[in-house]
């Protein structure tokens, strides 16, 4: 095994990332070292690059929080997945950001999410400790969580699971369970946005709408059984509320979950939702601040619910969602981008940034 990783690092905003060559430091305690072979790109680490997040991020970071890795060495003691598996080197592994366990989010909220002590892969800072997806090789520290990827899932459509599915997982728990009578509405159709509506219409949904853009990832939904895809790119918020009213004899959406992020899509949502319904904020991430009446809230007592991230039980469920459903909804479609180099991964974020790829995928070991 080679003694450094080429990986993307973020050291200034104004320069951008770039890629380097990082010592690799032996795995000790239950510490894995992995050489990654597939990392998905997320909107977030579009945001990080730019420093829409630099309260949150540290730099120098290793870019990337999304992946699939197989381990290549050990730490000194025996390592087990949250499954009770125990881990060997040639295992192929997804894994959680580090909650520590230990703090009020996690020990006493039990909201792992807000974990007050994580560093989170992706988000720096890097001090040694490869904790970052866009490098040939990844450190899975003690505090993470690890679970073993089934045989049979690609591991592009893996690594996609490692954030936009875990992530549709949570906000799925986090709200009143989907009945068999509700219509649902999915606002976006990117990676989250495809996510939640397989995942509503396998919850047992009556109807699910999906509302988004371009129509060519409408389009990958052509098979699936959804009531209705509204694209926006031909209509206006209130053609779709229209739409929407109309197909629920005009009292509205029992359920609307935002995975789009531009601010007009929360008050758009809004719109659809009939009284006593439950809205899920998902894809909000814009630092602005959006108008909201709350007396009309209180009125039409209307549930406003949000999620953050995931932890390891949603990876796991997220996982056996893809073994259930990923061939024949051919989720793999979503992952279906030309493969990028670290040496293009610049090219990937813009790729992300500008939407002509769904789910850009770098391949770590390829050099350009």
């Amino acid at each position: 095994m080679k003694d450094y990783s080429r990986a993307v690092v973020l050291e200034n905003y104004e320069t951008g990332p770039e890629i380097q060559e990082c010592p690799i430091l032996p795995p000790t305690g239950r510490t894995i070292l992995v050489e990654v072979e597939a990392a998905t790109v997320c909107g977030t680490d579009v945001h990080i690059s730019e420093g829409t997040f630099d309260q949150l991020a540290r730099l120098p970071l290793i870019m990337g929080h999304e992946g699939t890795g197989k381990v290549v060495e050990l730490g000194s003691k025996e390592i087990y997945d949250s499954q009770g598996a125990r881990i060997s080197e040639g295992d192929r592994l997804v894994w959680s950001h580090n909650w520590c366990g230990r703090c009020y989010g996690c020990a006493i909220a039990k909201q792992p999410t807000l974990c007050e002590n994580t560093m989170g892969y992706g988000w720096g800072p890097f001090e040694g400790v490869l904790n970052g997806t866009f490098s040939e090789y990844a450190h899975i520290v003690e505090d993470s969580r690890v679970l073993k990827v089934p045989n049979g899932i690609d591991p592009a459509l893996a690594s996609s699971a490692t954030c936009a599915l875990r992530t549709v997982m949570h906000a799925f728990g986090r709200m009143n369970p989907i009945r068999f009578s509700d219509t649902v509405v999915i606002l976006g159709a990117g990676p989250v946005g495809l996510y939640a509506a397989a995942a509503s219409m396998k919850a047992g949904a009556y109807q699910t709408i999906l509302i988004g853009a371009p129509a060519s990832r409408l389009e990958i939904t052509s098979t699936w059984d959804l009531s209705s895809r509204i694209d926006i790119d031909s209509t206006d918020p209130e053609d779709r509320i229209d739409e929407v009213l109309q197909l629920t004899n005009g009292k509205g959406a029992d359920v609307v979950i935002e995975c789009a992020g531009p601010p007009a899509a929360f008050t758009e949502g809004l719109n659809m939702l009939r009284k006593g319904g439950q809205m899920m904020v998902v894809g909000q991430a814009h630092g602005e601040k959006v108008p909201v009446d709350t007396t009309a809230l209180k009125v039409r007592q209307t549930t406003i619910h949000t999620s953050l991230s995931a932890d390891i039980s949603h990876y796991y469920d997220a996982l056996k969602f893809l073994e259930s459903f990923a061939e024949t909804l051919q989720l793999d479609r979503i992952v279906a981008s030309p493969r990028y180099t670290l040496a293009n991964a610049r090219d990937a974020l813009d790729a992300m940034k500008n939407g002509s790829e769904m789910k850009p995928v770098i391949t770590p070991k390829e050099k350009a």
